[in-house]
């Protein structure tokens, strides 16, 4: 026994093994020795390449698994299929309000409108254009002409007997619209001959207008008056030349002594 002890040590010094002496020896280097790499001896993790990853050893594991030394990572899998979407995320804050822009360049000017209508005359203030103005010529009757503030010219008539004063009868005369009643019309004044009266008045812009009436007797009298006003020709003008004066000598008072026998 010693000496098959030493020879079977011998052999495996020297390298030489019997068939199934070596066919136990690969198997127990299978079981037990790691994987030499392919230069030949040594660490595999010392000299394992570079696409060796610590982080995936369990995924990269050779088909025994448990190994430290792994093949190579195979190529990368498809994508999987995208997920469900997610809830939608809160509203976010509202920015700030950004400053204000310049301002823009002034439109073109419109066109000018239409002119509108006339407004109606306003009346005659109160006092601005009143007047009054009246004839008695006899002593049963009065004449008067009157302006009122609103404009309007009259022409009135009344009997007198003795203490008895009758009521005014009053006549408009601007009623009739073809009579050119006048614009403006400031002053009157009223005349009386033979049963006819002139009635007229001046206007602010200095012209003076007529009209006249027929006066019929009666108890009352009454005034047939159309209301047809005339402008008065010529108009009175500044420079008009003044009525002619006489160049007769004044009359002096006589002394009584020298009157005649007839006045003394």
């Amino acid at each position: 026994m010693k000496g098959g002890a030493l020879a079977s040590l011998a052999l495996v010094v020297a390298g030489i093994a019997s068939p199934a002496f070596a066919t136990a020896q690969t198997v127990q280097a299978a079981e037990t020795v790691r994987t030499a790499s392919p230069a030949g001896g040594g660490d595999c993790k010392a000299e394992e390449d570079s696409t060796w990853d610590p982080r995936a050893v369990g995924a990269q594991a050779g088909p025994r698994g448990g190994d430290e030394c792994e093949g190579k990572r195979g190529p990368t899998g498809p994508t999987g299929p995208r997920g469900p979407q997610g809830e939608p995320g809160e509203d976010g804050q509202d920015g700030a309000t950004g400053a204000t822009g310049a301002t823009g360049a002034t439109g073109a000017t419109g066109a000018t409108g239409a002119t509108g209508a006339t407004g109606a005359t306003g009346a005659t203030g109160a006092g601005a254009c009143v007047d009054v103005d009246a004839v008695r010529d006899n002593n049963d009757r009065e004449f008067k002409a009157a302006l009122t503030p609103d404009g309007i010219t009259y022409a009135g008539v009344r009997e007198i007997q003795n203490t008895t004063v009758g009521p005014w009868i009053w006549y408009d005369l601007t009623t009739n619209e073809e009579g050119d009643y006048p614009t403006g019309a400031c002053g009157v004044s009223i005349g009386h001959q033979a049963n006819r009266l002139v009635i007229e008045v001046i206007t602010v812009g200095g012209e003076i207008w007529e009209t006249f009436c027929d006066v019929n007797p009666g108890t009352p009298d009454q005034l047939e008056c159309d209301g047809v006003w005339n402008d008065a020709v010529p108009q009175p003008n500044p420079g008009d030349p003044p009525p002619l004066r006489t160049h007769a000598q004044p009359i002096r008072p006589m002394d009584p002594n020298h009157l005649p026998k007839a006045l003394k």
